[in-house]
């Protein structure tokens, strides 16, 4: 294509990596760890030997509100969430990694569901948060 595109906010660990330094670890936090694969953090140019941290909100800290709307084993047959329970899982999951992984100098939300949480998240971690919003920021500001 000859115009820029952004299709996955992966697309800022290099230039997190960079803000935080190679002391600090970039926490990347997805739906479920085990479907984000090295093919995807190499197509974004994220080096597999650097100081990345992957977690999974619902496969590992267990995240009720997006089983509710997203995992086809678990959700309703109509599917919905309850946005302050959400957020309380998100705020809790967010707290947990950072505690689990003390390198981290910032986390990066690596699912849409998640970027509404962000600031909530930020309040309380008191660590730089990265999403498909800041990319979005991002994309918007190089027009």
């Amino acid at each position: 294509m000859d115009v820029p595109v952004f299709m996955s906010s992966l697309l800022q660990v290099p230039l997190i990596q960079q803000v935080i330094g190679p002391e600090k670890a970039v926490g990347i936090l997805c739906t479920q760890k085990r479907f984000l694969t090295d093919t995807h953090l190499q197509n974004v140019g994220i080096d597999l030997n650097s100081n990345c941290l992957i977690g999974g909100a619902q496969d590992e800290y267990g995240c009720s509100e997006f089983d509710n709307l997203w995992d086809p084993e678990k959700r309703p047959e109509r599917p919905e969430a309850c946005y302050d329970t959400a957020q309380e899982d998100m705020v809790k999951i967010c707290v947990q990694f950072r505690d689990d992984n003390p390198s981290t100098g910032a986390l990066l939300m690596e699912c849409t569901g998640m970027q509404p949480y962000a600031r909530a998240v930020q309040r309380k971690i008191d660590l730089p948060i990265f999403s498909w919003g800041t990319l979005l920021d991002y994309a918007y500001s190089e027009r």
